[in-house]
């Protein structure tokens, strides 16, 4: 009995420190602040169809760099792991949350946009919460509440500040958030690099 629970514990461990090393904090933190830049290209110059490529490209070098990172910095450290039809099991309503979040996003926004309905901003931060909640429930990776909380808050202070007739500053609002989740996913990384020298593999 006490070899299970080490072996579910060492799971546990192995699946958390998944997440030690802070790039999905970064991640997560870059894409809400390329919210911003698309606010910014919205009222710039720039044509649409050159403001809609930027934000795209801003998006996939994103990507590419977490995927990257993730394969030469925190691969070389703590190996790859194949976990347990339970963890799997995790992933895949994971998955689903975002995929019901995503529909629900584009009914409630085309909704929105049909009825000129000023909700929109509430229902965001709700869906926010709701989302990144479940994802941190179901990943075993508390940061994603705060990370919500973040995501949650920047399209409603926006709102607020513009009722209350304060200067239009939504994508900075964007950046200040995005910042404080990068930020706080640094902190992780160099306690990650710390932590974890590069496995040296012998003959």
């Amino acid at each position: 009995m006490s070899e299970k629970l080490n072996l579910k514990e060492l799971e546990r461990k192995a699946w958390r420190s998944f997440f030690d090393d802070g790039l999905w904090d970064i991640f997560l933190g870059l894409l809400l602040a390329s919210m911003g830049v698309s606010g910014l290209l919205d009222h710039s110059s720039l044509t649409e169809d050159w403001g809609t490529t930027i934000y795209i490209g801003l998006l996939v070098v994103t990507m590419l760099s977490f995927w990257l990172a993730k394969r030469f910095i925190t691969v070389p450290r703590i190996g790859r792991v194949k976990f347990g039809y339970k963890r799997k099991v995790r992933r895949i309503k994971t998955a689903l949350v975002l995929f019901v979040s995503v529909v629900f996003g584009l009914i409630v926004t085309l909704l929105t946009a049909a009825t000129r309905s000023g909700i929109m901003p509430a229902i965001w931060a709700i869906n926010m919460l709701v989302v990144f909640g479940a994802m941190g429930y179901f990943l075993d990776f508390e940061r994603l509440y705060f990370i919500g909380l973040m995501y949650a808050i920047a399209i409603p202070l926006n709102e607020i500040l513009i009722a209350l007739e304060v200067i239009r500053i939504g994508p900075y609002i964007f950046f200040v958030c995005g910042a404080i989740t990068v930020a706080m996913g640094i902190f992780y990384l160099v306690r990650f690099l710390n932590n974890y020298p590069v496995i040296q593999l012998h003959a």
